[in-house]
């Protein structure tokens, strides 16, 4: 199979470039929002909730998402002036970590949450299916920037997409590791879709999704080329391993009532409804 690469940019309006990874990325976002409101109508949360979620949601979790990659690749940023500053800041250039979005977006539905008096372990649950669809998507971001590869493929055979990309700064073909996790997570959106509807037990999803996703990432980082490695050790195959296996015990004790975290919330009946 044949798939060409794209010019980053989209379109241009005036002295404004609007970049493929950009819109990729917003409605990645969006389809994820879509996905919650849907499942929180099957536990009774609100529109108007949502709404307010979204809007403490998104930017943590942007935020943390860029300081979280910032962190992790000092070399990428090195600040002469305030132009290289502003670098920091540019994330429609990409580099933004999923691992640092959770963190960042689970804190603003935990703000969000206590403001409201709405079990946040509940809110995690209508998120996560969502969250991974739209990674899915945000996935073809990473393509459209020509980042996120995997190591070099030097067999002729192997040289076409799904297995490899071209990446023309390296002017070679390189494993399509965004193809690879973005096949995962829809893998894993049909899987906490069926946690979600058949789970008795609130936090079993979200923590279904950490267990899923932090496995996938420690196998992608076990190929990718910009991995972050110290003292010959993958940060994020560590990290990610050492997340997995929490979120396994915690996910195996709520299975088994040795953490209490209750029961989802039906609808309320047409009658009951204020």
């Amino acid at each position: 199979m044949c798939i060409k690469n794209i010019n980053p940019i989209a379109f241009e309006i005036g002295s404004l470039s609007v970049r493929w990874y950009g819109i990729f990325i917003t409605l990645a976002i969006l389809l994820g929002y879509g996905i919650a409101c849907w499942n929180a109508k099957k536990r009774g949360i609100s529109f108007d909730f949502m709404l307010e979620l979204f809007l403490w949601v998104v930017p943590f979790a942007v935020v943390f998402a860029r300081l979280s990659y910032v962190l992790f690749h000092p070399a990428d940023f090195p600040v002469h002036s305030m132009r290289d500053f502003g670098e920091i800041f540019a994330i429609w250039e990409g580099g933004i970590s999923i691992l640092g979005a959770i963190p960042g977006g689970a804190l603003g539905a935990f703000i969000c949450c206590k403001r409201n008096k709405v079990q946040v372990a509940s809110v995690l649950d209508v998120i996560a299916p969502g969250l991974a669809l739209g990674q899915a998507l945000g996935r073809w971001g990473n393509f459209a920037n020509q980042e996120l590869y995997g190591m070099a493929v030097t067999d002729p055979a192997l040289q076409k997409f799904p297995f490899a990309v071209f990446i023309e700064a390296e002017n070679g073909w390189f494993q399509a590791t965004f193809f690879y996790e973005m096949v995962l997570n829809l893998v894993g959106f049909a899987i906490l879709m069926c946690v979600f509807r058949r789970s008795k037990k609130n936090l079993m999803t979200f923590m279904t999704y950490l267990c899923w996703y932090m496995v996938v990432r420690a196998i992608m980082e076990v190929f990718r080329s910009d991995a972050v490695i110290i003292g010959g050790v993958r940060i994020g195959v560590l990290g990610c391993s050492i997340a997995a296996g929490i979120a396994m015990v915690i996910t195996v004790l709520i299975y088994v009532n040795k953490i209490h975290t209750g029961v989802p919330t039906p609808p309320a009946a047409k009658g009951e409804e204020e």
